[in-house]
């Protein structure tokens, strides 16, 4: 390229040429690790949750179906962060979470047998220890399948939960009674007080023995 030169034939001087400054943040070599470690746990659980589908026809079981909710609970997770829905009843996440089911081998399994297996994987602990606790023996079996499971385990925390209810009404009561109990024997004289509060002393003496 020919120089530009001035009025005494002397070479006029390119202007510098500033190059952009990008800064970058650092490589974190950490982060990059444990995510690719996540995404093959990822796909871990959704392949054993497939063979575990492909095969509940000949195999069914208790864990088998955990294994199922524990894969499609993977899907559910990626369509509600891919989609930014706040629940599974918005248009978007419904049409990300069946391609999803699609694609990764799902796609014939019915919605309601999907939603009783993710809701088993949500509350796997819970429902284990319930299951567990069954009383078994002459032909009697804890449930297999994830409606049956959930839906056992819902009942006995109902149950567990009105009986709770219950014995705060009878202790509700129970303090109700003294208290109008005291406000009465305060009012009596001394000398028709002192056998009332004689009974509660030996009623507390015999419950003590």
């Amino acid at each position: 390229m020919a120089r530009q030169l001035n009025g005494f034939a002397e070479a006029i001087p390119a202007p510098a040429i500033t190059l952009p400054v990008f800064k970058l943040p650092p490589l974190d070599d950490d982060a990059e690790t444990k995510e690719a470690a996540a995404k093959v746990a990822e796909r871990r659980v959704i392949r054993a949750g497939l063979d575990a589908w492909q095969a509940i026809g000949k195999a069914a079981s208790f864990d088998s179906w955990k294994t199922i909710g524990a894969a499609l609970s993977v899907g559910k997770r990626l369509a509600l962060r891919a989609t930014g829905a706040n629940d599974t009843s918005s248009r978007h996440y419904i049409k990300w979470f069946s391609r999803w089911l699609a694609e990764n081998g799902f796609g014939t399994m019915k919605p309601q047998t999907r939603s009783w297996a993710i809701a088993l994987h949500e509350n796997a602990a819970a429902i284990t220890a319930w299951r567990d606790s069954l009383p078994t023996g002459r032909g009697r079996r804890p449930p297999i399948n994830p409606q049956s499971c959930v839906k056992g385990w819902q009942r006995s925390q109902a149950k567990q939960s009105g009986e709770r209810h219950i014995m705060q009404d009878w202790k509700r009561e129970a303090v109700a009674a003294w208290q109008k109990f005291v406000s009465c024997v305060a009012t009596l004289p001394p000398d028709q007080a002192a056998p009332l509060w004689a009974m509660v002393h030996q009623t507390r003496i015999a419950d003590a023995a």
